[in-house]
């Protein structure tokens, strides 16, 4: 069973936003996958006429299956989603539609256009970023995966391992110990020299709790598990260079007003390396039965 069986690529017809087809495209490639294009237009075209416009090269056409929806872009998007079983999206982090000013183009969310923040915010799919200052280099070779305890970077790792199995990358796994946060394991630390004794344990266990189903074969891509301690982004940053990791996966909680979108803009606005956001699975309700509801 393939990891992304169906990827979707919103394109708008800008030269920023085709960015996206070379590594969506390879993707659909090595995974097997079906490739969907969406392009969010009031005036549906004939498909050679829109795949031309929205500068695809023609020797992509054949992977592709071509929408056209007349709404909003990031309602288009997130209707397809769900019309399309689409299971991984694949789009700039920043830019523009064609006809929009270069004026225009600054945007709140610093690197992140209104649309790309919408589906960030929105899609209960994993969404590939590509920052700003995106250089392609295909194949991937390395993922690096921040690890927190937290259930959004476990399921990051989970995914970043099937990938890893799919694409034969390798992995490095790291947590980056935030001296002004209180919630890193430098926090529950019991003793001054923890950095040396007690961390190692701890991130191998945080590795163990987050892949619980996976058998030792499928863990082999893990090539080491680091400890940083500094600023979140920083670290990523340095990481990411000193590994040449090809993709960074991480867990993404979706909402944006918080401390962690802080170290997500920054490292869009730094990195040339695509970054691949995983949100944890919906869950229903916990209820808690007692007495006659047991039976």
């Amino acid at each position: 069973m393939s990891v992304f069986a169906s990827i979707l690529v919103p394109l708008d017809g800008s030269r920023i936003a085709a960015r996206s087809l070379g590594c969506a495209t390879w993707l659909t490639a090595r995974l097997g996958a079906r490739l969907h294009i969406l392009s969010a237009t009031p005036h549906e075209r004939p498909a050679r006429d829109e795949l031309t416009r929205l500068q695809v090269p023609e020797q992509h056409w054949p992977l592709i299956t071509l929408h056209q929806a007349p709404a909003y872009p990031e309602e288009a998007i997130l209707a397809a989603l769900a019309r399309h079983a689409i299971e991984l999206v694949v789009m700039t982090a920043g830019g523009r539609t064609a006809e929009t000013p270069a004026s225009e183009d600054a945007d709140a969310a610093g690197p992140l256009g209104h649309v790309t923040r919408a589906i960030i915010e929105r899609s209960p799919t994993p969404v590939l970023l590509l920052p700003p200052h995106y250089r392609e280099a295909l194949p991937w070779q390395r993922a690096l995966v921040p690890v927190s305890g937290e259930i959004e970077a476990d399921e990051a790792l989970a995914l970043a391992m099937r990938l890893a199995n799919a694409l034969a990358l390798e992995v490095h796994v790291a947590h980056v110990a935030d001296a002004d946060g209180d919630e890193s394991l430098e926090a529950r630390a019991r003793y001054a020299d923890a950095l040396h004794h007690e961390y190692p344990q701890q991130l191998e266990e945080l590795v163990r709790r987050a892949l619980p189903h996976c058998a030792p074969e499928e863990c082999r891509p893990i090539a080491d598990i680091v400890l940083c301690h500094g600023d979140v982004a920083a670290e990523l940053r340095s990481l990411i260079e000193r590994k040449r990791a090809s993709v960074l996966v991480a867990g993404w909680h979706g909402r944006f007003m918080t401390g962690r979108a802080h170290v997500l803009k920054q490292l869009l606005e730094a990195i040339t390396t695509p970054v691949l956001l995983v949100k944890p699975a919906a869950r229903g309700p916990f209820r808690l039965k007692v007495g006659e509801a047991l039976e």
